[in-house]
């Protein structure tokens, strides 16, 4: 049996090398959410602009993982908003841990 943890990371290696620039920024979006969302116990949610917001690898990992903590992230060069200017790859993370996550 397939890890879907591992295939959904291949799937978004592969997305990344197709065309980094919109990967970038679909990860970059994050929406405005809830309490009720944030107090989710796998959907990752982070405080950006003042307001709790949810993106696609926090929806992604609430999916895939059990862990607050997250299973699939990113590695790239981030600004201090916590944006991405590029992302170089996603990474298991019950394998590599990572300084910050996104």
């Amino acid at each position: 049996m397939t890890d879907p943890i591992k295939k959904a990371i291949a799937v978004l290696n592969e997305a990344l090398e197709l065309d980094r620039g919109a990967i970038t920024d679909l990860v970059n979006m994050r929406v405005e959410c809830n309490a009720r969302l944030a107090a989710h116990p796998t959907i990752q949610t982070g405080v950006y602009g003042g307001a709790r917001r949810v993106g696609v690898l926090g929806l992604l990992n609430g999916a895939l993982g059990d862990s607050p903590s997250g299973v699939i992230g990113a590695k790239g060069r981030m600004d201090d908003t916590g944006h991405f200017h590029a992302i170089e790859r996603f990474v298991d993370l019950r394998e590599e841990k990572l300084d910050t996550l996104a």
